[in-house]
């Protein structure tokens, strides 16, 4: 039920973005070559605003020597890992570096950005006798990125821009805690997750705000699996988070 609830979610979501994206954009062509916010990187050391947007993530995994060793009925012999559209929220603080008027402040930001990110990974197992068996770890993520942002030159309302930078999550989802269940064995990940960032965007200019449509990708660094003596944890040695987000900023 959780799974098609996100799923709903989901698609009510990513309906809503696109209509506001055409929207967005269709608005910025009417309004011609008059320039917006002037100053916008200038008048202000700090700006704030929110985010929407939706999430792929995958299980990055390394397998075990258990894996190459297994030879009774339940044993797995293929595992692939699968992702799910998931959605984030967030709040933007946005620091601009810099003395005022300076090509430091115009051209470097530096983005602390909290989220919450619900999204799920799978897992497909292949067992011996060819049945398939699918492990659900469902996410509800509080993250923390601290990005640098570099902007080139603006060209009328809009500009061009890279970013990157670490992040810091806690999964409030987390079942590494959980009593074990021999009838029904979970594959558990440890909550806390630290991962390094990059990706690109587009800072748009209107009368009233500045809006951006970013795509991100974000790197584990840490391994989150909980090791377990079963047959679906133990064949894995490492996990590693992988995620790409495609984000809608609203700044003021």
């Amino acid at each position: 039920m959780a799974h098609a609830h996100h799923r709903h979610i989901y698609h009510i979501l990513s309906k809503k973005i696109g209509l506001a994206l055409l929207c967005l954009l269709f608005g910025g062509q009417a309004m011609g070559q008059s320039l917006n916010h002037p100053f916008y990187d200038f008048d202000r050391w700090i700006h704030f605003g929110f985010t929407v947007g939706t999430n792929f993530a995958t299980l990055k995994y390394d397998r075990s020597a258990s894996w190459y060793h297994q030879n009774t009925p339940d044993s797995v012999v293929k595992v692939s890992a699968a992702g799910s559209p998931g959605i984030t929220f967030g709040a933007v603080a946005d620091l601009h570096l810099g003395s005022s008027k300076s090509y430091f402040r115009e051209h470097f930001d530096l983005r602390f950005i909290p989220s919450l990110t619900i999204t799920e990974r799978q897992f497909i197992f292949t067992m011996k006798d060819s049945s398939t068996i699918t492990k659900t770890i469902e996410s509800a993520l509080v993250e923390f990125p601290l990005l640098v942002k570099f902007k080139s030159d603006r060209s009328g309302n809009i500009r061009f821009y890279v970013i990157g930078g670490a992040d810091y999550s806690y999964d409030l989802s987390s079942t590494a805690k959980a009593a074990a269940n021999p009838a029904n064995p979970k594959i558990s990940i440890y909550p806390s997750n630290y991962a390094y960032q990059f990706g690109a965007g587009l800072d748009l200019y209107f009368p009233f705000f500045k809006f951006s449509p970013e795509i991100k990708v974000s790197q584990g660094i840490n391994n989150v699996l909980v090791p377990a003596n079963t047959p679906f944890s133990s064949i894995f040695s490492r996990f590693r988070s992988n995620f790409v987000y495609f984000s809608l900023y609203f700044e003021g």
